[in-house]
């Protein structure tokens, strides 16, 4: 087979796939601004204003913040992460664009190294690893957490929810919390090159090329840079089957890599509930669910204090009773709940629900004065 490179001319390339539309199958959004299209830049945490600037007429890009610029084979070296000859690859495999694909996701802005190796996630943490993935597998679970997070950021009624459960963007960002639209995960994939089969044996999708966690918002475990797990919840009040919906396997304690080098965490039954902890800055986990395995028990051993602060509701109840039974170091948190608050969910839509939540876990706090007469 003769080299595809020798045979590439690369400015009629430049031509066929000019940058703008390169750039925008990535997910940037791009506005006009004068000669140029300015958008966030995908290479730094661009936080506070739009810094990257592309040029159509000179088919070029140039970020004013981390001084990062070149032209579309150059962009696609960067954000993924291949040589000149990769980029080249990629690029003459594209059909020329009408528009971007619906919700073709952008580089985390706070990803500058390489995903870690499978091996890596096998030593995330005591009690919490998860089995070895087929890297083509786990290439389709990573693909899928940015397409859906990227579609969560464009997406008026996803957003509208999760903002009326008081998550902010930063939290959002931060988690890679996405919304499954459904019908544009198999399409993605193929763009990726991706087989579908892993995405099949990943639980990402049915047989019939269903997406399985279609409708919901997605929430994602993340270790050591790879999605070890995905669950989603509904958003829509007229949706059949059940609330929360996670892929099949291992269900992890979620939030692990943030909260394992804390010397105390509060311990949740929901997602929603430790996704308004964490924009509260506190070290949490969530069960997803009352049920601890002995897995889950043994990694919460690390902890000097376990703070409980499961729903308020039978279920809940029972749960936090087995716990502090189970757990040395159980402290169950006294929430105000009532009047239609169950869970720390509830109580972040409340204007002062932060400064509730702290005063109850500072009561929940052991005395150390007593603690040392007690020794």
């Amino acid at each position: 087979m003769q080299d595809t490179l020798q045979h590439t001319n690369i400015e009629a390339l430049k031509r066929r796939m000019p940058i703008a539309e390169v750039v925008a199958r990535y997910g940037i959004e791009l506005r006009p601004t004068g000669r140029a299209m300015v958008g966030w830049c995908p290479f730094h945490q661009d936080r506070h204003k739009p810094n990257l600037h592309v040029y159509p007429d000179t088919d070029s890009y140039y970020c004013y913040r981390c001084g990062i610029g070149g032209d579309a084979i150059d962009f696609v070296e960067r954000i993924d992460r291949v040589d000149f000859r990769g980029a080249i690859s990629r690029l003459t495999g594209l059909e020329p664009l009408t528009g971007p694909p619906a919700s073709v996701p952008r580089r985390s802005a706070t990803s500058t190294s390489p995903p870690a190796s499978v091996e890596q996630r096998k030593r995330s943490s005591r009690g919490t690893a998860e089995p070895a993935r087929r890297a083509d597998e786990q290439a389709c679970l990573d693909a899928a957490t940015e397409l859906y997070h990227n579609r969560l950021l464009t997406d008026t009624t996803a957003r509208a929810y999760v903002r009326d459960r008081a998550i902010d963007r930063d939290t959002l960002t931060a988690c890679r919390v996405g919304y499954a639209a459904g019908g544009e995960l198999v399409e993605f994939l193929r763009w990726r090159r991706l087989p579908l089969a892993a995405a099949q044996r990943a639980g990402l999708v049915g047989p019939s090329s269903r997406e399985f966690l279609a409708g919901r918002v997605v929430v994602p475990e993340i270790r050591d840079g790879l999605t070890v797990w995905l669950v989603g919840r509904t958003i829509a009040p007229e949706a059949r089957g059940p609330k929360y919906l996670g892929l099949p396997g291992r269900k992890p304690l979620m939030g692990w890599a943030a909260a394992r080098r804390s010397r105390w965490v509060v311990v949740t039954e929901g997602v929603f509930d430790w996704l308004a902890l964490r924009a509260w800055s506190v070290p949490a986990l969530s069960l997803v669910g009352t049920h601890a395995s002995p897995d889950v028990l043994d990694a919460l051993t690390r902890f000097e204090h376990v703070y409980l602060a499961l729903d308020g509701d039978g279920a809940g109840r029972e749960a936090t009773a087995a716990l502090v039974a189970r757990l040395p170091s159980a402290l169950p948190l006294e929430l105000p709940l009532g009047n239609g608050i169950k869970d720390v969910a509830d109580l972040a839509r409340l204007p002062e629900g932060r400064s509730v939540f702290r005063r109850a876990l500072e009561a929940a706090r052991p005395n150390p004065a007593l603690t040392r007469r007690a020794s």
